[in-house]
């Protein structure tokens, strides 16, 4: 049946990696039950499989259907809500979920999936840039209104944009440049950040080059220091980084779940902070009074992390709206605006924070399935504009090389009114 073609299949870290080969042997398992037609054995064995991924909208929305097989009611739609909530296109008129019509919850999850899968466009172009094979992945504010700075995946590159108009910043691979993620600006002290790190992606790939966070200076474009980790041969993805009031450095590196700091002084990269609790995270950012930074795990939702002890909480919510494939992370005025590239459809959402900074409030999506879309990764902030990257282009690749340009799009950047 073709609900059931769904492969297994998600972004294993290194934390997953060692349950794997069991969670797809619970899998394959519960499916041979399903065609099988044992009922509770799909049911004992899809469970088992959600034991060690709870968060994968596809075990839950299999687990739902098991438990509906088993007259599980209660059950069912619990997890069949759950799944919603992360891809709404999941069926519900499937014979398996038959049992559950006219009982008052399911109707009502049925208009919630409609409800989800609605376009929600609140935003504007700010600008498109037409040099398509870049592969954007983030922005940052320059020195003057008007102006910002872009990282390139594909090119290797930061291209600097004055009032829409696009221009190279830093060339191709200059000083050593690799796919860049993070970007931040200083304007004070004229510095822009960036974090780098080797992708199959980028032209000429070279998985020995390292990775590394670059500072470079804003009125010239030349090198200041570009900051390598106290372990050059290490593996990173150094995907974004922070820059604190006080001008301190942070990088998040999603490939081992570490954040790094900037030493400045000593000119490396070192390690600041782990946890177990990570699967994999993703962006960061600063609270304006810099007690806190907020992590972005792609699975699990939104840590804070208070920077001087440092100790972690798993930020809750008090609503039902998911906060998992949290991609890009930015701090406004007491609330946290999620770029959210891994649920269906993808929206941007701003999350209100309660006065302790320790739980969401309430929310408010901003974009939702908008047109421009095509995988939106990073924000910033400016004059109370949130600016972000519509489409990154990642799937504008075939085998790790980048498609021909009529295959490709513009680049889109967004810009949302946050006042």
């Amino acid at each position: 049946m073709r609900h059931f073609t769904w492969i297994l299949a998600f972004w294993i870290t290194s934390h997953l990696a060692a349950q794997n080969n069991q969670l797809q042997e619970y899998y394959t398992q519960a499916i041979q039950a399903f065609k099988a037609g044992e009922k509770e054995k799909f049911y004992t064995l899809i469970l088992k499989a959600h034991e060690i991924h709870p968060y994968h909208q596809g075990i839950l929305y299999q687990a739902g259907i098991a438990a509906a097989m088993n007259n599980r009611r209660e059950e069912a739609i619990r997890y069949l809500k759950e799944a919603i909530l992360i891809q709404s296109d999941f069926l519900l008129g499937i014979p398996e979920l038959a049992v559950l019509n006219g009982d008052p919850e399911f109707e009502m999850l049925k208009k919630l999936r409609e409800e989800e899968s609605k376009v929600i466009v609140r935003s504007d172009t700010a600008f498109v840039i037409t040099e398509r094979s870049l592969h954007i992945e983030s922005i940052a504010p320059g020195e003057a209104n008007g102006i910002f700075y872009c990282g390139s995946i594909h090119k290797r590159k930061i291209i600097k944009i004055t009032n829409g108009v696009a221009e190279d910043f830093i060339r191709e691979g200059q000083d050593g440049l690799c796919s860049v993620f993070g970007i931040k600006s200083d304007p004070g002290k004229k510095v822009v950040w960036v974090s780098s790190s080797p992708m199959p992606e980028m032209k000429d790939y070279d998985r020995s080059l390292p990775s590394a966070v670059y500072a470079y200076d804003m009125r010239s474009g030349k090198l200041i220091q570009r900051y390598l980790p106290e372990n050059p041969a290490s593996e990173l993805v150094l995907g974004d980084l922070v820059l604190s009031g006080k001008g301190e450095v942070y990088a998040s590196d999603s490939r081992n779940n570490l954040i790094f700091r900037v030493n400045q002084s000593s000119g490396k990269l070192e390690q600041f902070y782990s946890s177990d609790n990570f699967w994999n995270i993703q962006g960061i950012t600063l609270s304006d009074d810099g007690k806190y930074m907020f992590i972005a795990d792609y699975v699990k939702g939104i840590f804070r992390l208070e920077l001087d002890k440092p100790e972690l909480v798993h930020v809750s919510k008090s609503f039902d709206l998911s906060l998992k494939g949290i991609d890009g992370l930015t701090f406004y005025n007491n609330s946290l605006i999620a770029i959210q590239n891994n649920v269906n459809p993808m929206r941007v959402t701003r999350y209100t924070l309660n006065p302790g900074r320790d739980k969401l409030i309430s929310y408010a999506i901003i974009d939702r399935k908008h047109p421009a879309f095509n995988e939106p990764t990073l924000g910033c902030v400016y004059r109370d504009t949130f600016y972000y990257v519509a489409n990154s282009q990642w799937s504008g690749y075939r085998d790790q090389k980048i498609k021909p340009v009529d295959e490709l799009q513009d680049i889109v950047i967004l810009k949302a009114k946050l006042k």
